[in-house]
């Protein structure tokens, strides 16, 4: 009888128990990280009345006889089933998608404790702490290298809200967009000497074309080609129109009022026969000299020339050139004692060139483009290829001639020939003739009389160029602006390939060395050459150290750099890697743990990552409140490692792991826990009226 009412205190005791389990889980549906725990029953050690016995003979085996003396609590585990997961937007609210705990210490790291609730926050020290104050434990990064060794060990994470990064100098420039190839454009810088002219624009951005036939011109210096219209190597006008008279063509003209005519075929064939001619009938001195016809007055009285008229003539070609003896159709011309005149030039082979006149028009100086001669540029021979061996032409031929040696051309700031008078009397520049017409009409502004000490000056010629500027910064964060130039210098009319030259520049009181260069674009637009070394060293002269950034403009034979179309010049892309220093702005956290800063320079860097903690035995962990467990025995030695490596669950950042508490599950247990102990107590008061039973028997 005693046995059970024992029996039935043991079912007390451990429902009570299950009720205090189950009790103890709807408390803490609402506490992060919270896992619930389940209670297991086991029946007591029974009391034995026989043992078993094993059949003899014929009779059979008999089983034991025991009565059980109650039940106890086997165990109770923590079920460490995944909880749901809800949102915060708390950039420090974590929680772990998966197996593992984060760790916090609460001695400066000599024992941990783990848990799953990730209600984290920042201290005022910077450090990441729990609600209990315990700190976070991860990796921290080098502060230079902004790496997180994760093989070392784990230490307290502390992150101040003070923490600046300092500044990154600028080492590379990449500059990636197009340079006008065309014909037109409308980013353009005045002219400069070592320009070549068949790379130069007008004002009004349109290419002035010279260099763009294949033939250099060439002067019939000799005049000994045949004028005839069958002769298969005509000579030309400065138009390239040919010379071509037929069959009994008559040349005529008037000098002191006596005229002379001469027939082709006759009386001469070529320009020097013609000069002959003219010699011969009116006693003059008339010769070939540069390409032109040239009158000589060798006497002591000036002489008259006028009437000059052609027959015969296809286009007027020769007409046009001999008018220029009598000062133009339908004038006449003097020439002084020891004075001379000439006509236009006359060209065996046509091509770019212009004629000018330093006396009025009465001799003409004829300039010839010529890019290949080693004459051009430097004023020798009449050939020029850039502006400056246009300008040395013209000083050379100033000399000599009534303008002298004390005048002077150049080139001004805004791409202007300039021509100064300092003969000490007025000087006249005759009509401008140019095959060129935008040539022409560019130099056809220094025709007219200029005073003493006066200038007379061409219309601008213009270089096709694009500048561009990106900042960049110094080893102190200090921000400065780099300005880079690109300027079209010349065309190869044989390889085809045209050459820009890039120069970078700064604001004073910054000094550039190796501060230009080159480059070059084939026909189709890629960049095929860049000089070398292709970088710039900078002394800002703030006190800050020189340093060295590197240029990239793209890859050769690629077009994923620099171009050169026929579009409008653009800058498509521009980047540099400095930047200024910076001040921390907040935080994020990843996947992986990886806390990186956000800073007030547009940086960001991984300040550290947040370990997780592993164990081959979660329910041997002892719990110790404030969501706190502590390792054990059973539980393992801790694997520490990141997230989502090594059995560790992902960290889902501004998101609370729930409660994993199931109210439905829990208000079952609570029933069960509850009609059991009714029962047990039924145990308890039958067996009491069986003892009171047996107590009345009389």
């Amino acid at each position: 009888m005693m046995r059970s009412l024992w029996s039935g205190v043991s079912g007390l005791q451990a429902n009570q128990e299950f009720m205090d389990v189950v009790g103890n889980n709807i408390a803490n549906v609402n506490t992060v990280g919270f896992k619930a725990s389940l209670i297991n029953f086991s029946d007591v050690l029974s009391q034995t009345l026989s043992g078993a016995s094993a059949p003899q003979g014929n009779l059979g085996g008999m089983n034991p006889k025991q009565i059980g003396l109650g039940t106890q609590i086997a165990n109770i585990n923590k079920n460490f089933s995944q909880g749901s997961l809800q949102t915060t937007n708390i950039t420090t609210n974590l929680a772990i998608q998966g197996n593992g705990f984060f760790i916090v210490s609460g001695d400066g790291g000599n024992t941990y404790e783990y848990t799953r609730a990730g209600n984290f926050n920042f201290d005022a020290n910077g450090n990441l702490v729990d609600p209990l104050g315990n700190i976070v434990q991860g990796w921290m990064a080098n502060n230079t290298t902004h790496t997180i060794n994760t093989a070392s060990s784990i230490k307290s994470i502390n992150i101040p809200q003070n923490m600046t990064v300092p500044a990154g100098v600028t080492k590379n420039i990449s500059i990636a967009g197009n340079l006008n190839g065309g014909d037109t454009i409308t980013e353009m810088s005045p002219a400069i000497g070592t320009d070549n002219m068949n790379v130069l624009f007008n004002s009004n951005g349109n290419a002035i074309g010279i260099g763009q036939t294949t033939q250099t011109a060439q002067l019939d210096t000799n005049g000994t080609n045949d004028l005839g219209a069958t002769n298969t190597t005509p000579d030309y006008n400065i138009n390239g129109q040919p010379i071509a008279l037929a069959s009994g063509a008559t040349v005529s003209m008037s000098i002191n009022g006596t005229t002379n005519t001469f027939t082709y075929g006759t009386d001469f064939t070529t320009l020097d026969g013609l000069a002959n001619a003219i010699s011969n009938k009116f006693g003059v001195s008339a010769s070939v000299s540069n390409g032109e016809l040239v009158i000589k007055n060798t006497g002591t009285n000036p002489i008259t020339i006028s009437n000059i008229a052609t027959t015969g003539d296809t286009g007027g070609v020769l007409a046009g050139i001999l008018q220029n003896l009598q000062g133009g159709p339908g004038n006449s011309a003097t020439i002084p004692a020891g004075g001379n005149r000439t006509s236009l030039p006359v060209f065996s082979k046509p091509g770019d060139a212009v004629a000018l006149s330093y006396d009025g028009g009465a001799n003409y100086n004829t300039y010839i483009y010529n890019y290949s001669s080693s004459n051009a540029g430097n004023g020798n021979g009449g050939d020029f290829s850039t502006l400056a061996g246009l300008v040395a032409n013209i000083n050379k031929d100033l000399t000599n001639s009534p303008w002298g040696s004390n005048s002077t051309a150049s080139i001004n700031q805004d791409g202007q020939i300039v021509i100064t008078n300092n003969s000490g009397s007025s000087q006249t520049i005759g009509a401008v003739y140019s095959n060129n017409i935008t040539l022409g009409t560019i130099l056809g502004t220094l025709s007219g009389t200029t005073a003493p000490s006066a200038i007379c000056a061409s219309q601008p010629f213009e270089a096709d160029i694009h500048n561009t500027s990106i900042d960049v910064y110094d080893s102190l964060g200090n921000k400065h602006t780099l300005t880079f130039n690109f300027r079209k210098v010349s065309y190869d009319p044989t390889t085809q390939q045209s050459t820009w030259i890039w120069t970078a520049s700064a604001p004073a009181p910054a000094n550039i060395l190796n501060s230009s260069g080159t480059l070059k674009f084939n026909s189709n637009g890629q960049l095929t050459y860049e000089s070398s070394p292709l970088a710039i060293t900078v002394n800002w002269n703030n006190g800050t150290s020189s340093q060295v950034i590197n240029l990239n403009y793209g890859s050769i034979g690629t077009f994923n750099g620099l171009t050169q179309f026929s579009l409008p010049s653009q800058t498509t892309s521009q980047t540099q890697d400095g930047f200024p220093s910076g001040s921390l702005q907040s935080i994020l956290v990843n996947q992986d743990g990886v806390i990186e800063g956000l800073f007030s320079n547009g940086k960001s860097y991984p300040l550290a990552q947040i370990a997780i903690a592993t164990f081959n035995n979660d329910n041997g962990l002892m719990s110790k409140g404030g969501s706190l467990f502590a390792a054990t025995a059973n539980s393992g030695t801790p694997v520490i490692s990141t997230a989502g490596t090594q059995g560790a669950g992902t960290i889902a950042p501004s998101t609370l792991e729930e409660s994993n508490v199931d109210l439905g599950t829990e208000f079952t247990n609570m029933i069960i826990a509850e009609r059991a102990y009714q029962a047990n107590t039924r145990i308890i008061s039958t067996s009491d009226q069986m003892l009171q039973t047996l107590l009345n028997i009389q």
